[in-house]
Order: C-alpha cells, then sequence, then structure tokens
C-alpha cells in the first residue's frame, strides 16, 4: 500500500469522528449571526434562537447574544408570527427571551436592554395566554421601565415610550380606567418615541392602529402614508422590521381606504 494509499484510508476510518466535532461558541455564533441577518421569516429566527442558544450554552457569561435572543423571541412570536403561529408555540418561543433576559439580569442586575425585552416578552406571554387568564404584573412592568429609563431611555428607538402605549391599547376599557388610561395617552407616548426615532415604523403603525381604535381615521390615514412613502432602509439595521411593517400599513390603509 503506498504511502498515499495509508492516508486516504486513516482519512476514511476517522471521518465519523472528523465530523462529530463540536462547533465552536465563535462557529455557532456566527451561524446564528446569519440567519439573524435573514429574520423576514419564522423559520430563520427560529434557527437564529436555536444558534444563539447553543452559543450561549457555551458561554454563560455572554450577554449580547443572549439580548439578542430576547429581542429575536419577541419579533417572532410578538410581531412577525402573531397571525399565524399557535398561541403555544408562541408562548413557547416567548419564554425564551425571558429566559435569556433574566440571564442576562444575573450578571448584570441594571441591564436597561435585559430589563426591556423581559417585559416586552412578559406582556405578549400575557396577550397570547388572554389578559384576565394570564394576568398582567404591573409591578414587573413599572420596575423593567425604571432600569430601563435609567439605564438608557432611548434603548431601541425609545421603546419603554412604545412599550406603555401597546400596553394602553391592549388593556380592556375598564381596566384602563381604573389606571386612568386613556388612548390619547398612547399617541402621546408614541410621539416621544418617534421624537427620537421617527423612521421606526413600528411605532407609527401602532399610533395608526391607535388612532383607528379612536375612531379617528383621517390620522391614522396620515401615519399610514408616511410610512409607505419613506425608504424601509433610513435606518438600515431595522429595514427588516420596517419592510415587514410598510406591508401591513398598505394593507390596513387599503382597508381603511375601502
Amino acid at each position: 500500500m503506498t504511502k498515499t494509499s495509508k492516508v486516504i484510508l486513516i482519512l476514511f476510518l476517522f471521518a465519523p469522528s472528523f465530523s462529530l466535532r463540536a462547533e465552536s461558541f465563535e462557529e455557532l455564533a456566527k451561524k446564528g449571526d446569519e440567519y439573524f441577518a435573514r429574520r423576514s421569516t419564522i423559520e430563520n429566527c427560529l434557527k437564529a434562537i436555536e444558534y444563539y442558544e447553543k452559543a450561549c450554552a457555551l458561554n454563560p457569561k455572554e450577554i449580547n447574544i443572549r439580548l439578542r435572543i430576547g429581542e429575536l423571541a419577541h419579533w417572532t412570536a410578538g410581531e412577525l408570527g402573531l397571525e399565524t403561529l399557535d398561541k403555544k408555540k408562541q408562548i413557547e418561543i416567548l419564554k425564551k427571551g425571558v429566559k435569556a433576559s433574566e440571564e442576562v439580569l444575573k450578571l448584570e442586575p441594571r441591564n436597561p436592554g435585559a430589563h426591556y425585552w423581559r417585559i416586552w416578552n412578559l406582556a405578549a406571554i400575557t396577550v397570547a395566554e388572554g389578559i384576565f387568564s394570564g394576568g398582567y404584573s404591573f409591578k414587573e412592568a413599572i420596575v423593567g421601565t425604571i432600569f430601563v429609563a435609567n439605564g438608557d431611555l432611548n434603548y431601541y428607538y425609545a421603546g419603554i415610550y412604545r412599550y406603555w402605549a401597546r400596553v394602553i391599547y391592549e388593556i380592556p376599557g375598564l381596566l384602563g380606567k381604573f389606571f386612568h388610561f386613556t388612548d390619547s395617552d398612547s399617541i402621546w407616548l408614541y410621539q416621544q418615541s418617534l421624537a427620537v426615532a421617527p423612521n421606526f415604523f413600528l411605532t407609527r403603525y401602532w399610533m395608526a392602529e391607535s388612532y383607528v381604535k379612536m375612531k379617528q381615521q383621517d390620522k391614522a390615514i396620515e401615519q399610514l402614508k408616511i410610512i409607505i412613502r419613506t425608504a424601509p432602509d433610513t435606518i438600515p439595521e431595522v429595514q427588516i422590521e420596517n419592510r415587514y411593517y410598510q406591508e401591513q400599513a398598505k394593507k390596513l390603509l387599503a382597508k381603511l381606504d375601502g
């Protein structure tokens, strides 16, 4: 047997062990990033979360990837898949976001991003379960709000304002009256968020929905038209989200015009 043949035989015999080599933290994180960059589909989002979770298992002190899991969980189950995923699957995904956020808080108890994504995912779980079935923890929401406000009020384009505006939108009328919330409060809160990032379409789209709820259709249409005529890549890092809400805006506008 020639030397070359021996090398080929050795490679053949040990090929299974080579193929079973565990992927490193960096490799797993890179694969997660690749799917994250294509997060316009639920399938890609779930693959990103899967690889990110595997990466985090190799690095218990990793923070940024865990924050991304928190963000992805809400995007996947609380926004992108809100109409297509069944409630059980939504909750399963959202709980991944809560878990990742809480793991960050064990490392950095005051981390604004971890508090932010924790309360968003918890709120989305409440919506999935039903306001009166799952309950809603104002205590956790308020504590989370305080830490976000103290740490970085503008986190995710002043998203804490958007959070409370959406709470007002989702909360039943009777409970809203108990806490003295009004629909006009949600508009003011959206305006604070838009002052930081006027071209983040999610904020405008939710504002339009609030105007529809308030039976102010003309104002809703105005916001939707702004979304439709603005380029989604005006904020490059969220152009995928912007494209999604631009399509949603077109659908809602057609419904209102019809």
